[in-house]
């Protein structure tokens, strides 16, 4: 890959990332009030801002850094972009449809997701990635916003999880047309 396509590929995945935790941010801004939204949600919605900011950072010092540069922070990249793409649609499948719970809808969703479908995985799997980049680059952000990093890897790693282990091999059950459904 030359650099200029390593620089574009990189440059595209951070708006991408961005335009994600923006539109999860907005899911939130819109439900965050419900009194059934699990605790971690709202726990886990206070760090979009600063993942926005440290994104902001990196495509900053990506548009000064050199191709091979560019090229180390691409495999980081995806993995945070595939994480926020999940943390979003998990926000906008907790929205409530009638006759369901936020629970059971969280519980859904991060049912399709699998192990790493907890809220507080999501983020705090986004802010290892972008702690990784600081560490690895320290131009990256400003020392402030480094100890505002650490601060919430911390906080995230100390949640309680949201939902039981093992929940992502509960059984689904799916019924479709009229009558008694029996599972035993």
């Amino acid at each position: 890959m030359s650099g200029i396509k390593a620089a574009g590929l990189a440059l595209d995945i951070i708006s991408n990332i961005i335009s994600d935790i923006d539109a999860t941010n907005q899911v939130y801004e819109g439900i965050k009030d419900e009194a059934e939204l699990p605790t971690n949600f709202k726990k886990s919605a206070t760090k979009l801002h600063l993942i926005s900011t440290l994104l902001e950072d990196a495509k900053r010092y990506l548009n000064a850094a050199d191709a091979a540069t560019e090229t180390a922070f691409t495999p980081t990249l995806e993995n945070c972009e595939a994480q926020a793409t999940q943390l979003k649609k998990l926000f906008e499948k907790v929205i409530l449809e009638e006759g369901e719970t936020r629970w059971d809808r969280y519980m859904k969703a991060a049912w399709t997701i699998g192990k790493r479908g907890r809220v507080e995985n999501l983020v705090g799997g986004i802010l290892d990635d972008l702690q990784a980049l600081a560490t690895r680059f320290p131009e990256v952000t400003t020392p402030r916003t480094k100890k505002q990093l650490a601060k919430a890897v911390e906080e995230v790693t100390e949640m309680e999880p949201s939902l039981p282990d093992g929940f992502e091999q509960m059984p689904a059950y799916a019924h479709y047309g009229s009558g008694a459904q029996n599972n035993n």
